[in-house]
């Protein structure tokens, strides 16, 4: 990439001056930029990275998710009536690259079971948003009993939920997960939504058994990196500073960001500081009968929670930027996808003794702006075989920023944990571990202390050195 120095560059409103500046590109001015007589400025658009999930639970077809009250449904239930077929939520598998509650189809009979998830407004998502002309992509995970075929629609709809068009795509599929799409240019002007629907094989379905997790719906001709997360989110990072403005798609609104909130529609009267305070601990927790949210929920936390992070990521030369040289996929945190690749990496810091970063090391995740915080008790993490080792979780209601969110003096002290350490094997591989809690919390630390193999009480610290994983999430179970 070249450099252009310019000083003192002017246009006049009859020589159609212009400056473009590549798509994926910053114009980054050091001096006073004017522009005289501009009519109008073009917002960034907050794209939805998953329009399935603005409906339904794409980790929890089965059972959907609800909201605080533990009985109204926030995302519907999906999946649960099919044709030719029986329905369940699966509990004992849980090795999905997704990390959800996987949906179990059983087929009655040979011929075409398929989910009863179309051809109704029920079943309808992206309302209002679908039109002539754009490309929008289905992808979910499936896996069988033994090597069959699959089928996957992508609907066109209408305003009275009726299908106009049905594309499909048969995909043969094994007893290992794998990730299976279709890609779809709208045809039909009448078209304004979606839906979508799973099916066995189309002839010799009498004694498979498939399991679906992780439904993503997109803008785009091509799967990009599963997310469970309806919340808008836009590609260029310096949109994410205080103050930013975007126009959220799905909502079809302004929204203004503040540091520690992320994006709002009410900036005006919102402040992090605003928010109560409970007397559990330093950090304020509130109890269940005081309002904090219980609720289950797997995957809770997703690429678009609002985070603060300080060493997890190191500089690996003088041309390098973070872990990307060394890691050209590089994750978000929170991107709970499992790999077997180091390039996709979502935390690398270093390989020096003890290390390229300094310790502890600490991921700091807003996880709800609901007043009375989240009750979370599950860690589940995809590991590396070099593996960050004891971990403590912390939680807080006290306004946490930038500037304060590594002291742990704003937070209670939850749980220590252990993900196995230097030499922990199993790459790509999932850790689980539950802990104690009952309060809820706005946010959630993980204050990573050492790469020890063995498990060691809090607040004892063991060998030292770098480390690496892939994506993490919070559950409450």
């Amino acid at each position: 990439m070249g450099q252009i120095n310019v000083a003192q560059v002017q246009g006049t409103s009859d020589s159609q001056f212009t400056v473009t500046v590549p798509e994926g590109n910053t114009l980054q001015p050091r001096g006073i930029v004017r522009v005289l007589g501009q009519q109008s400025h073009q917002l960034p658009v907050a794209e939805t990275p998953n329009y399935f999930a603005t409906k339904f639970n794409p980790v929890d077809l089965y059972d959907g998710s609800f909201e605080t009250d533990g009985v109204t449904l926030r995302q519907q239930v999906w999946g649960r009536s099919a044709t030719r077929a029986t329905m369940s939520r699966d509990t004992s598998v849980t090795d999905s690259p997704a990390g959800g509650v996987p949906l179990k189809m059983v087929p009655t009979a040979a011929n075409d079971p398929y989910t009863q998830t179309y051809n109704s407004n029920t079943w309808s998502f992206a309302e209002g948003l679908v039109t002539q002309g754009q490309t929008w992509t289905f992808s979910v995970y499936v896996k069988a009993n033994t090597s069959t075929n699959a089928q996957i629609f992508l609907f066109e709809v209408n305003s009275a939920g009726s299908y106009v068009q049905a594309p499909s795509v048969v995909i043969p599929i094994g007893t290992s997960w794998q990730r299976v799409s279709i890609t779809r240019t709208i045809t039909n002007a009448a078209t304004d939504r979606l839906q979508v629907r799973v099916d066995g094989h189309n002839s010799s379905a009498l004694g498979t058994e498939l399991w679906w997790d992780g439904i993503m719906v997109e803008r785009g001709s091509t799967p990009s990196t599963f997310t469970a997360s309806a919340a808008p989110t836009l590609e260029n990072p310096y949109s994410y500073k205080e103050g930013s403005i975007r126009y959220a798609v799905k909502d079809k609104k302004l929204e203004v960001y503040k540091d520690g909130i992320g994006y709002t529609q009410t900036a005006g009267s919102v402040s992090a500081g605003t928010q109560p305070v409970g007397t559990f601990g330093a950090g304020g927790g509130f109890t269940v009968a005081e309002g904090a949210d219980d609720t289950a929920h797997s995957v809770y936390t997703s690429g678009h929670n609002f985070i603060l992070y300080e060493g997890l990521r190191y500089n690996d030369g003088t041309t390098g930027n973070e872990t990307l040289s060394a890691t050209p996929n590089t994750r978000q945190f929170l991107e709970f996808v499992s790999s077997t690749s180091s390039n996709d990496f979502a935390f690398h810091t270093g390989h020096t003794n003890p290390g390229n970063v300094s310790w502890p090391q600490y991921l700091a995740i807003k996880v709800t702006q609901q007043k009375f915080g989240k009750v979370l008790n599950r860690l589940r993490w995809y590991k590396h075989t070099n593996m960050v080792g004891n971990v403590n979780i912390w939680g807080s209601n006290q306004n946490i920023q930038r500037t304060n969110f590594t002291d742990t003096g704003g937070f209670t002290y939850i749980a220590r944990l252990h993900f196995g350490g230097q030499g922990a094997g199993g790459e790509g591989q999932q850790v689980s571990q539950s802990f104690t809690n009952i309060y809820g919390y706005r946010w959630y630390m993980i204050e990573m202390v050492d790469i020890n193999s063995s498990a060691l009480p809090y607040p004892q610290i063991g060998t030292q050195g770098g480390w690496a994983a892939y994506g993490l999430t919070f559950d409450k179970t």
